[in-house]
């Protein structure tokens, strides 16, 4: 790769038509002397790799693909609307893999080539890339087999069950690797081996992806991975095919419209989750396009040049990833396009992937592009609270520190109808400490009707639904007219600013609940107001034609529990808690529930009003720390608090059982393997921990205890604790000196074995005190639906809804616009949603500093 990576002249035709040598697809054969000396670096780098550590890793991933059985998949394809499943298996071969015509709704070809722990294209990739660093035919020879399965399917590489026999998302992986092997191992192929590559690559998978790219929708990552297995198999086949150069052009033409269709002001139609995926492939096609000197044909547009503010703006200090809307959920995003951007120069960029741990060489792409001596990380120095109109994201923020709230809100996009998008105009993402309690259900459910409702639908989400009663809950419609949300576009931001002290924005989403047929809303405006470090206030005018309830949703995740009062609920999950107020004319209605599958997506909350053609809902949100040793110690509250194996063949292995317990009503159960971990709390090294426990096993091995402590979000080391071998309830202890370098420790409760194990009444202690983190916010409603005074670590907050006047402790607040909050410290500071400027005994109160931004 080194210098010419990114050379961005761009090469006469003359040149082209001469083709640079093999290889030429994202390094060339200068590149392999600094990649061999790269393996045997045993000093860190600025990034605290070592080298030859890490490039043992990848050497050993390879050397077991050598080694291994032909790639082999199994699948069961789930049937359509809950109906039974079927099971699909494939063992690579000369043939293609068999057909599921019966189950054309599932793609089980996509994990044959997408870049898994296990597939075909992650074999090629860890092989071609041993066989360049080491120059070993063996890992050149084990990925020709594999080539050459493909090349002796018949027809072109695409699942026919599942796309009609057009080109597909495996067409375009299939194609880059395929490509990469010809460039890459073009020394190690006879001339009658590499024709029929060559041949294979253009007629099954770049020919007829030239064929149909121009009818795919632009904004798609499905156009983003077959233009760039257009572009990277064109790269490859230059100076063999006389097609190359046209097939090319073709693929920067439609990779440049998909960046068109994204945000016009920053970020990607379909999210963080689907946009990375998209993006890593845009990556590869600009990283390839440098090896040939055409990079700045992509390099330059705009939402390349966009794209750090908004990963920046979109990255959680607090967790280190992005909100997701729609299908997605949080997620670390970007990585490999950002690294792109960094070897180009970008250090803001080179700041994120930093920050993600993105910098690391723990695989193929990475230990070819992570190159210490030119990705120069910088802070970046813009404010990154920050609104993205057009794709309809707005986040609110306070800087870069980890330790405050971060607030994630959907109201968009105003025009675009993007296939991955859900009803969920209005809704938000909340995180406190580490934890998402403020959630959203995430990625779809194709196939479960009542979880593909509540993922979808606007029953799953923090927004507004209308005459909200049993029938309503029960329902499995994605979408239902004159309650639900009936658009995926029309919601707007209509306002955004960014300020010091506190954020805001404000949204319009009236036109999503109508439809032509049925006008439903004619006012639905959402604003929020964050108080840094850690208070949100909502406030939602709505108006109706005709009589409706309006309730206001609120969900957590799925470790979450929730607590109703009168007005005010308190949601609690592992590493957070989050106290909720509501207030409206006529007092609200409060109710609860679980998501489908038993909470599987979190419990949800309803704020309901009395029935009326007008409302006004105000909604104040203060999250705090939990600083529970152990949340949920006697599993009454299911699994709350507990993180069970989560993986397939394991996950139906855990049941909280209500026949069997030591004390109260319920205890958990593991049925012949998995676990229960607690949540991760801090703790101080050198202190004495001591954790027990009730247990009782049917079978005399199996059990085992752990205490986990973890440094930087991984566990460095554990403490082993009895096992439980007994048919009785018995207790158990295990007592443990924290270990130096320990940040954060949790609870391991196992059982792998034939039989089950019972755990119950769980207790954590220490022997010395733990600072208290955890302090409520508190909420005085000063005039009913009007003046609010909210005191948070003893600094106070005067709220003032709608324009006019309030007394408050012998002075008169003003104000003009429908939302503001006047700062009661010693420095007064005062803010109003129409911008104007709030008053005290007349006087003109200094506005918060910040910047609006308005269309």
């Amino acid at each position: 790769m080194g210098s010419r990576l990114f050379t961005m002249g761009v090469l006469t035709m003359a040149s082209l038509s001469a083709a640079p040598p093999h290889p030429r697809l994202f390094i060339d054969a200068s590149d392999i002397p600094r990649l061999r000396a790269l393996a045997t670096q045993n000093r860190p780098d600025a990034f605290g790799n070592n080298p030859s550590k890490c490039w043992g890793k990848l050497k050993s991933k390879a050397d077991r693909f050598v080694t291994a059985k032909p790639y082999s998949y199994t699948v069961t394809m789930p049937g359509r609307e809950g109906t039974p499943g079927q099971k699909w298996t494939y063992t690579l071969s000369d043939g293609r893999p068999p057909p599921h015509d019966e189950f054309s709704h599932y793609p089980p070809w996509t994990a044959m080539f997408q870049e898994r722990s296990d597939s075909i294209t992650t074999r090629l990739r860890y092989l071609l890339l041993a066989h360049l660093v080491t120059g070993e035919d063996a890992y050149a020879t084990r990925a020709k087999t594999i080539v050459s399965r493909l090349c002796a399917w018949d027809d072109i590489w695409t699942d026919r069950s599942y796309s009609s026999g057009i080109p597909c998302l495996d067409t375009g992986h299939a194609a880059v690797w395929v490509a990469v092997f010809h460039d890459w191992c073009a020394n190690t192929l006879t001339e009658a081996e590499a024709e029929i590559v060559r041949t294979a690559l253009a007629e099954k998978a770049v020919a007829p992806i030239a064929g149909m790219i121009e009818k795919i929708a632009p904004y798609h990552n499905f156009t983003a991975v077959i233009a760039t297995g257009l572009g990277v198999g064109a790269i490859s086949l230059l100076g063999h095919d006389e097609r190359a150069e046209a097939w090319l052009d073709l693929a920067i033409r439609r990779m440049r419209l998909y960046m068109d269709q994204q945000g016009a002001d920053g970020g990607s139609m379909e999210g963080p989750g689907y946009g990375t995926y998209a993006a890593n492939q845009l990556a590869d096609m600009l990283w390839a396009l440098g090896g040939i000197g055409r990079a700045d044909e992509l390099s330059d547009h705009p939402f390349l040049q966009s794209l750090p503010r908004y990963c920046i703006s979109l990255l959680d200090p607090g967790t280190k990833k992005m909100p997701c809307f729609g299908d997605g959920g949080p997620t670390t995003g970007f990585i490999n396009l950002m690294r792109v951007l960094a070897l180009q120069g970008n250090a803001e960029a080179a700041w994120y992937c930093r920050e993600v741990r993105g910098l690391g060489l723990d695989s193929p792409r990475a230990f070819l592009s992570v190159d210490a001596s030119r990705i120069l990380p910088k802070q970046p120095d813009f404010r990154p609270t920050a609104c993205f109109r057009d794709i309809g994201y707005a986040i609110l923020r306070d800087g870069y520190r980890p330790e405050s709230l971060f607030l994630a809100v959907k109201s968009g996009p105003p025009k675009a109808r993007i296939g991955h998008n859900h009803y969920d105009h209005g809704s938000f993402l909340l995180r406190f400490g580490d934890e998402w309690i403020g959630w959203d259900p995430g990625y779809r459910s194709y196939f479960d009707p009542p979880r593909r409702r509540y993922t979808t639908g606007t029953f799953g989400h923090s927004t507004i639904v209308l005459d909200l009663n049993d029938d309503y809950i029960a329902s499995t419609a994605a979408s239902t007219p004159g309650q639900d949300q009936v658009n995926i576009a029309g919601g707007r931001i209509l306002e955004f600013f960014g300020g010091d002290r506190l954020d805001f924005v404000r949204t319009d989403n009236t036109a999503v609940y109508n439809s032509a047929k049925k006008h439903v809303m004619d006012l639905f405006r959402r604003e929020f107001l964050y108080i840094k470090p850690g208070i949100v206030v909502v406030l939602d005018d709505l108006r109706t034609p005709q009589p409706h309830t309006f309730s206001a949703l609120l969900h957590a995740p799925g470790s979450a529990s929730l607590k109703l009062g009168t007005n005010t609920a308190t949601a609690t999950a592992p590493g957070a808690f989050m106290d909720s107020w509501f207030f409206t004319a006529g007092g609200v209605s409060l109710r609860a529930g679980l998501s489908p599958g038993n909470g599987a997506y979190g419990p949800w909350l309803a704020a309901t009003t009395p029935s009326a053609k007008t409302a006004r809902i105000i909604t104040i949100l203060a999250p705090r720390l939990n600083d529970e040793l152990i949340m949920n110690p006697g599993f009454e509250s299911g699994m709350s608090g507990w993180r069970p194996r989560n993986m397939p063949g394991f996950r139906e292995n855990h049941v909280i059982d209500t026949d069997v317990s030591h004390t109260g009503q319920a205890s958990a159960r593991i049925d012949n393997g998995g676990y229960y971990y607690s949540r991760q709390f801090p703790v101080e090294p050198g202190t004495t921990i001591t954790a027990r426990w009730w247990a009782r096993c049917t079978a005399a091995k199996g059990a085992s205890s752990m205490l986990y402590y973890w440094k930087k979000g991984k566990s460095f080391t554990r403490a082993k604790g009895p096992a439980a071998t007994d048919t009785e309830w018995r207790q158990y202890e295990l007592i443990d000196v924290v270990p130096e370098g320990t940040e954060e420790v949790c609870l391991a409760l196992q059982f792998f074995g034939e039989g089950q194990c019972w755990y119950d009444d769980v207790e954590i202690t220490l022997d010395r005190d733990r600072t208290v983190r955890s302090i409520p916010t508190t909420v005085e409603e000063v005039v009913p639906n009007r003046l609010f005074l909210l005191t948070r670590d003893g600094v106070r907050h005067l709220i003032l809804i709608g324009a006019g006047e309030a007394v408050f402790e012998g002075h008169t607040y003003t104000a003009s616009g429908t939302l503001a909050w006047f700062g009661l410290s010693d420095t007064p500071e005062a803010f109003a949603n129409d911008a104007g400027t709030p008053t005290r005994d007349g006087r003109p109160i200094p506005k918060a500093t910040g910047k609006w931004d308005r269309p």
